[in-house]
């Protein structure tokens, strides 16, 4: 039986990833197809798949593109470490989970004992639910510590301006039809990243932990209503075409 072949149009429904982004990766020698059908078309295999699969998992760790060439096409000290990065990051992921359960567990048993659970213990299970996913504990001690410098809220009020500035931008791109590659929607992707790093004291984990944020609760659950999908939408794909190689 013949192996199944991806076209590349597939492969992105399938990961949730653009054409236009799979078309960079084969530029850059990132994830180039095994084969081409006889018009020309992008075949995908079964191999590229799992390496499209290392991509993402790296990509998600914050390392940039040229880095992932590298740790994958030789570098197995750059791969493996990183590889351990994220085994770190999927255990975090899991302890707090676990924290949520045993929070939730004590909110139950006082139920069946007929007793209403504490104001307490309600607030530190919805913190525990809320960041979850998302931050870990030395996270969110940095990101209170931050919010607590002298003067952060008038500062704070002014990057919430400036970023909602930067989505009229966005929108106005789009209403354009720019693509995300294009030079000035790049500068916009890059505008935007400065101002969320400013915000958070260029600590690159918490951002990327607001990222994840953005995408599991919703852009405009998240960011109060600051960013819409159609924008978070257009900033992710201008992140995923190169973004990185511009810093």
């Amino acid at each position: 039986m013949d192996e199944r072949r991806w076209k590349v149009g597939e492969l992105a429904d399938a990961t949730g990833l653009t054409v236009r982004a799979l078309h960079h990766f084969d530029e850059i020698g990132l994830l180039r197809p095994a084969t081409r059908s006889q018009a020309g078309h992008r075949l995908y295999t079964a191999d590229d798949v799992r390496r499209l699969y290392q991509i993402i998992a790296l990509r998600q760790l914050g390392m940039p593109l040229r880095g992932i060439i590298q740790a994958l096409d030789g570098h197995v000290d750059d791969l493996a470490r990183a590889i351990d990065r994220q085994l770190e990051h999927v255990d975090q992921v899991i302890s707090r989970q676990h924290q949520v359960r045993r929070r939730v567990l004590a909110i139950r048993r006082g139920i069946h004992q007929a007793q209403q659970p504490s104001i307490d213990q309600l607030i530190d299970a919805m913190e525990a639910i809320m960041h979850a996913g998302y931050f870990t504990p030395d996270q969110l001690a940095r990101a209170r510590q931050r919010h607590q410098e002298p003067g952060f809220a008038e500062t704070f009020s002014d990057w919430q301006v400036r970023c909602a500035h930067l989505v009229d931008e966005i929108k106005a791109e789009i209403q354009r039809g720019t693509d995300p590659a294009d030079p000035a929607a790049q500068a916009l992707a890059r505008r935007w990243n400065e101002t969320m790093q400013e915000m958070i004291g260029d600590d690159r984990q918490i951002l990327s932990a607001i990222y994840a944020k953005i995408d599991g609760k919703g852009p405009e659950a998240a960011t109060h209503g600051v960013l819409d999908a159609i924008a978070w939408d257009y900033l992710k794909r201008a992140f995923a075409v190169g973004y990185g190689h511009h810093r």
